[in-house]
């Protein structure tokens, strides 16, 4: 037999005596040639008669099913996961792992048909199981871990069988509390360990090929020396990884020709993903997974999309999550895109192609970014190349990197809990992602050349949507140029909230952008005695809903902290301590469950949506503004508010995208009144850039509604009142440009990064 604990694909095929040879040295496979089959002298004795029932041809690992014993189809179901030997076709590491999943079946009657049904019960995990490899079978044993609730003391025994080359089976049988349980009889299903459908939607002005990325390994010359050359495409990168992906051979074309459809928002794709689902009626969670090529997205520097939140089913917030998501075909990064690349600018084109479909699925089974889970110098699918190199030098990224996951997230992925894993299941960051948040207590040592700094109010009022500043700053004598997309749905920042009981959790945006930098450059550090303002930059970052919900959601002491990670700086920000207000009046306490859901959440999120699938959000929205006008929770709601109706609105309608809504900047302009005026007579440095970003808001719907004098008197309003308030020049030349700036985004030139609105490139054309 092979040595224990050493998995091996090896077998003998003379049984009992493991070093005897059946064939000649001629006929083995290294052997074959033009004298292959030429009659070799031998002293050696043809196998016993059990030569054939003994030889196994596939590997042991894989995934197997089947009932228990004494049930048959009714009782208990166990599908099965083993990954102890390597696996065939395949370029991934044997992780020595042994994992299932428990079911409950029962026969159910439904329209006079009897059906059987499956209900998932809990998964398990063996951490190191003791493999022996004999002859004729494998037996694997080891101690079983539950991934949630209490259990008695389980270890669990399995034998695996093959005969004639195939396997037959695997017998499991759990010992509970030294009480052994009726074994489970599984089948061999696959060597893969899930199972995922892929529906593939295209909208007709990017409905071209290829379709699907298609790349040979050596195509492009960057790469590791001793990597194997083979195609490569989004079925075989799942299947290295250990997940069997099949793409439905049809897709749905959306035409996306309407008038006035120039670009994709997140509440759109959202939507459209809402209507494709929704053929699926076998409910949720299920492997099931949809992605669609647009053709470009609202913020043009962004190339795929994750958003994780959904509506089907029952309305939003009521699953699925991590289902959807979106690649932009019409991106810089696949202009040189062709089926059959032929130049090193085509084959990286490809590459990427492959690299951003395999990345934004990657999301779907609830994968973080790598440097999220404080392993930045991870060469995987889930890393950025960009960020790769930024630490490690240029181009170190693709000459490194192996196209795979790396092993915690094989681990996860093959074997993590169902329900963290399985679309639909947990929400996106959970499941061992967020109970113990890494990096959360990074620290930043002296000397850094930027200063991460939070601020902001220090009080907000009871269901207020919480926003800070995020500001970085230059600290040297010399420039610095650094990425300005601080909000952490571009992966540059990581926030950390600790809450009033104590706990800290890891607060992710509920969308993930996948695109290039936005490069700011900072002046060198004013010296003592005043700055222009030219050393720093800021963003107001909205915190208010996330993949975890309302985190600010009761009354207390909060503490927020967040790192950014990026050109191979990681800068730690100050701590910035905010306390939630408790409920003033009884109206507020009753209106509070109607506020903390998803729809608002999701409305909030997504700066604004027109989607039926968040009527009920952006009806709560509009109550908060009408009950609460004025106060800081009515004057964020009507912003919300003003930005889902200040803006048109395309959904998918039959397979065609059309307008569902037409912009109505006047309404929005009134809805956003109060706010105004709140923000001129407060007067305090914590509301500037919140009072910046209304104007310019309203300066795009003063535009939009013909009135470019409405919107030049409202900017100069702002400017004299930041002047008033002591803002810096460099700040206030910025200001000064919104009414441009505005003008120039509704012809379809994309603003500069200083005069950043909440559409950061061309939304709807010129009419």
């Amino acid at each position: 037999m092979d040595t224990p604990n050493v998995p091996s694909t090896h077998y003998s095929p003379v049984p009992h005596h493991p070093n005897e040879t059946p064939f000649p040295t001629a006929f083995e496979p290294h052997a074959f040639g033009s004298r292959a089959f030429e009659p070799q002298p031998s002293t050696l004795t043809w196998p016993s008669e059990d030569w054939w029932r003994c030889w196994r041809s596939a590997p042991v690992s894989g995934r197997y099913e089947g009932n228990q014993a004494s049930s048959g189809p009714v009782g208990s179901a166990l599908d099965l996961r083993l990954d102890v030997d390597p696996r065939q076709g395949v370029e991934s590491p044997v992780l020595n792992k042994v994992s299932g999943d428990l079911y409950n079946t029962r026969w159910v009657k439904a329209g006079g048909v009897n059906q059987l049904v499956k209900t998932y019960v809990e998964s398990w995990i063996v951490d190191a199981p003791v493999v022996t490899m004999t002859h004729a079978d494998a037996h694997i044993t080891g101690t079983v871990r539950y991934w949630k609730g209490t259990h008695p003391a389980t270890t669990v025994e399995i034998t695996v069988s093959w005969s004639h080359g195939a396997i037959t089976g695997a017998v499991a049988t759990f010992t509970a509390g030294g009480v052994a349980g009726q074994p489970y009889a599984c089948a061999y299903r696959s060597g893969c360990f899930r199972d995922v459908n892929l529906e593939l939607d295209y909208c007709s002005s990017v409905d071209v090929d290829p379709k699907v990325p298609i790349y040979n390994s050596h195509a492009h010359n960057n790469r590791p020396a001793d990597l194997s050359e083979r195609t490569l495409s989004i079925e075989s990168s799942y299947k290295d990884a250990g997940v069997a992906v099949t793409i439905d051979p049809v897709h749905t074309v959306i035409d996306d020709s309407a008038a006035g459809f120039a670009s994709w928002n997140v509440g759109e794709l959202h939507d459209a993903m809402e209507t494709s689902f929704g053929k699926f009626n076998s409910g949720w969670p299920a492997w099931n997974l949809w992605g669609v090529q647009a053709g470009i997205f609202d913020t043009a520097g962004v190339g795929g999309i994750m958003f994780d939140a959904a509506a089907g089913f029952g309305g939003a917030g009521r699953g699925p999550d991590r289902q959807g998501f979106a690649i932009f075909r019409n991106h810089t990064w696949f202009t040189n895109l062709v089926s059959n690349p032929t130049t090193q600018d085509q084959a990286w084109a490809m590459r990427h192609f492959l690299y951003t479909w395999v990345h934004e699925a990657g999301h779907a089974f609830n994968f973080l970014h790598a440097w999220d889970k404080a392993r930045p110098d991870s060469l995987s699918w889930m890393n950025y190349d960009w960020k790769y190199d930024q630490r490690n030098g240029t181009d170190t990224f693709w000459a490194n990197f192996r196209f795979r996951f790396d092993d915690d997230e094989l681990l996860h992925m093959r074997h993590g809990d169902r329900a963290s894993v399985i679309m639909g299941g947990d929400p996106w960051a959970s499941g061992g992602h967020l109970e113990s948040p890494p990096g959360a207590m990074t620290v930043s040592g002296p000397g850094s050349d930027v200063e991460l700094t939070l601020t902001g109010k220090d009080h907000f009022d009871y269901m207020e949507p919480v926003a800070l500043e995020f500001r970085l700053r230059n600290t040297s004598d010399a420039p610095v140029l650094v990425d300005g997309r601080l909000d952490p749905r571009y992966g540059n920042t990581t926030v950390y909230v600790q809450k009033p009981d104590g706990t800290v959790v890891l607060h992710e945006s509920v969308v993930c952008f996948y695109g290039i930098p936005d490069m700011v450059m900072l002046s060198p550090a004013a010296p003592s005695g005043g700055s222009d303002g030219s050393d720093r930059y800021s963003q107001l970052v909205q915190l208010a809903y996330g993949t975890v919900g309302f985190v600010f959601d009761k009354p207390g002491q909060y503490l927020v902290r967040a790192v950014y990670s990026t050109d191979g700086l990681v800068q730690a920000s100050n701590t910035w301590p905010l306390r939630v207000g408790f409920p003033v009046t009884k109206e507020e306490d009753r209106f509070a469950p109607e506020f903390f859901t998803r729809e608002v959440g999701l409305t909030l999120a997504f700066e604004g949506s027109m989607s039926p699938h968040l009527s009920k959000g952006l009806d709560t929205l509009v109550e908060a503004a009408e009950r609460f006008s004025g106060e800081p929770l009515g004057v964020k709601a009507a912003t919300a508010v003003a930005q889902s109706v200040g803006d048109d609105f395309f959904r998918r309608k039959d397979d065609k995208m059309v307008k569902h809504h037409s912009a109505d900047p006047e309404r929005a302009l009134a809805l956003t009144d109060a706010g105004l005026a709140k923000y001129q007579q407060e007067g305090g440095a914590s509301s500037n850039l919140a009072y910046r970003n209304l104007v310019e808001l309203r300066t795009e719907l003063h535009v939009k509604a013909d009135n470019p004098a409405a919107a030049k008197s409202e900017v100069e309003t702002l400017a004299k009142d930041l002047g008033s308030r002591g803002v810096n020049p460099t700040v206030l030349a910025q200001v000064k440009e919104l009414v441009p700036s505005a003008a120039v985004r509704s012809t379809g030139t994309p603003p500069t990064p200083a005069a950043r609105s909440r559409r950061s490139a061309p939304r709807k054309p010129a009419k």
